[in-house]
């Protein structure tokens, strides 16, 4: 399906990480030059294993804000859900299910906390 070409190894990464291929840390640190090209000129996103265990997958700068701004957007999407969920029961004096009231002495002393 691909050539492997040994002469290369930026060439020979190429073909063999296409896609997501896992690889432990170790053989990682002897590679991590090829997998920054890689991943750079998008043409893989390695995943990088301690063990077998705990994957963890190489991604630009670029990809990490966007996931951060995607996971910014989602919580103030839950949060405005939530507030609207809510507001009834606040409108109406009462406190929502799945709600605790305490007051400003409870917090300061740490009671709420028991």
């Amino acid at each position: 399906m691909y050539k492997v070409y040994t002469l290369c190894t930026s060439i020979t990464l190429h073909t063999m990480i296409r896609g997501m291929e896992s690889y432990p840390i170790k053989e990682a640190r002897q590679r991590l030059g090829d997998m920054h090209a890689a991943v750079v000129h998008g043409r893989a996103h390695p995943r990088i294993t301690k063990n077998g265990r705990d994957p963890v997958v190489l991604i630009t700068e670029q990809e990490w804000q966007e996931l951060q701004q995607l996971r910014r957007e989602r919580a103030a999407r839950l949060a405005d859900q939530e507030a609207g969920r809510i507001k009834p029961y606040l409108d109406a004096g009462q406190t929502p299910p799945g709600y605790e009231v305490y007051t400003r002495e409870q917090v300061a002393s740490g009671d709420w906390l028991a």
